[in-house]
């Protein structure tokens, strides 16, 4: 019998915080930035303790199935693999992606305005 490593009380601990990030994001920018931010505290409290985890090792990928990619370094991290392979890692990363998906979507087709706003800023001082 195989020993099935399980996450979903690290998933637990920041799955509240991460729907109220999602539900509130007024735009792509911040989906991305509050699904990359969330997975990396996510990782480090799971297996941070196995690996390095660093900011970027695991990116928003709206165009992909799931929405989500893992950098090259995690993929070639033979500790990572087996963790991966033998857990719920990638279950959860998908249905992590998959809520930040559906907002994504949400956004870009309701208020595609606001998401260029926050990535084409006007240097200055903020009216508000």
């Amino acid at each position: 019998m195989t020993h099935q490593m399980a996450f979903k009380m690290h998933q637990r601990e920041v799955e509240p915080r991460y729907r109220i990030q999602i539900d509130a994001a007024e735009s792509t920018e911040d989906v991305r930035k509050f699904f990359e931010r969330t997975v990396y505290s996510f990782l480090e409290k799971a297996i941070g303790d196995q690996i390095e985890i660093q900011p970027g090792d695991v990116t928003f990928d709206p165009d992909s199935e799931p929405a989500y990619r893992l950098s090259q370094r995690m993929l070639d991290n033979e500790s990572f693999r087996r963790i991966d392979e033998g857990s719920d890692l990638s279950t959860i990363l998908a249905l992590l992606s998959g809520r930040a998906l559906n907002r994504y979507k949400h956004l870009e087709t309701k208020h595609p305005d606001k998401t260029e706003a926050k990535i084409f800023q006007v240097p200055g001082p903020r009216s508000h």
